[in-house]
């Protein structure tokens, strides 16, 4: 898995998550526990934040994206 900072904004991932090597998370992201993401998943929160609740599911190759200076949400128990 890759977890990258982005000016000076790290990634949080809660316990129990699991990230697939070939997944990737950039910036602002907050990610729940006990959450799953797969295979070539991209998560950037680069220029706006992303926050992913707990016992979710981010699924092969979805990309999540925020606009500037907003939030992307996404709840918790979702696939």
């Amino acid at each position: 898995m890759s977890i990258y900072e982005f000016e000076n904004k790290k990634p949080s991932i809660g316990k129990g998550t699991f990230i697939f090597e070939s997944a990737d998370v950039i910036g602002d992201v907050v990610i729940g526990e006990n959450c799953y993401i797969g295979p070539g998943a991209r998560i950037r929160g680069d220029y706006g934040s992303i926050r992913i609740g707990d016992n979710t599911a981010v699924e092969e190759n979805v990309v999540i994206h925020a606009r500037p200076d907003d939030i992307t949400n996404i709840g918790t128990y979702v696939t």
